[in-house]
Parts: structure tokens; sequence; C-alpha cells
């Protein structure tokens, strides 16, 4: 599992829905108009997703491989956020994003770059 949050002074803060439905919208298959009720995305590479979205995260419970690694590291530079694997330690698109994480997730954290070879790398541990 992991979460997309974007923290400032140690708190989760809401997102920019707007920017989050823009994001998925080419690759949504189904959602309510809000998507808070999930939303099933299919990438071009064929895998389907659900995604739970509230105000504050965008949460993936099984993630396929490729493409939706590309969709998350374009959300997740699109809203300045960062990504919480359950399993491993919390990844920053900058070095600056450590600042704005909780105490106790900073000194674990990692910068990994942006994108969705990279995010797919880190987090299945290749």
């Amino acid at each position: 599992m992991l979460f997309v949050l974007r923290y400032r002074n140690g708190e989760p803060e809401p997102l920019d829905m707007e920017l989050v439905r823009e994001v998925l919208e080419p690759y949504i298959v189904e959602a309510d108009e809000d998507l808070m009720n999930g939303v099933l995305m299919r990438t071009a590479d064929g895998y389907e997703v659900n995604v739970d979205v509230n105000e504050v995260s965008v949460g993936v419970n099984r993630f396929p491989p490729g493409q939706f690694f590309d969709v998350l590291a374009e959300l997740v530079g699109r809203l300045g956020a960062s990504v919480l694997p359950m399993d491993r330690p919390t990844i920053l698109r900058e070095e600056g994003d450590r600042a704005h994480l909780p105490e106790t997730a900073q000194e674990s954290a990692v910068v990994v770059q942006m994108t969705g070879p990279a995010l797919e790398g880190f987090i299945s541990g290749s």
C-alpha cells in the first residue's frame, strides 16, 4: 500500500482536487463525480488499479508495474507531494520537502527522481 500526501509544517494539507482529477482523468474507467468513492483506472499498458481519494491523500492498495508509476510520478510532481509506501521510507521529490514532514519521518526519508521508472525501482526494491 502507498499514499500520496502533501505535508506542510509536519501536517498533511488538503490536495488540489482539480489537479488530482486532471492527472487521473485520462485513465479513469469508473468514478463518481467527486472521486471520493474510489476510482478505477486503467493505463495504456492494460493494467487496472483501484485508487482511493480523499481531501488529503490518494491511496493505492495494490499497484501494477509499468505505466501506473508514470501516472504516480506526474501526480506527485504536480501536487508537490510525497509518497508514503507502507514498507519503505517516505519518498520525497526534492530535499526541500524533508522539512515539511513530521519529525519522525524526516531522517529516514529519501529523495527519488520523480519518474515512473525511478519510483517503480525504489518501491519494488530493484
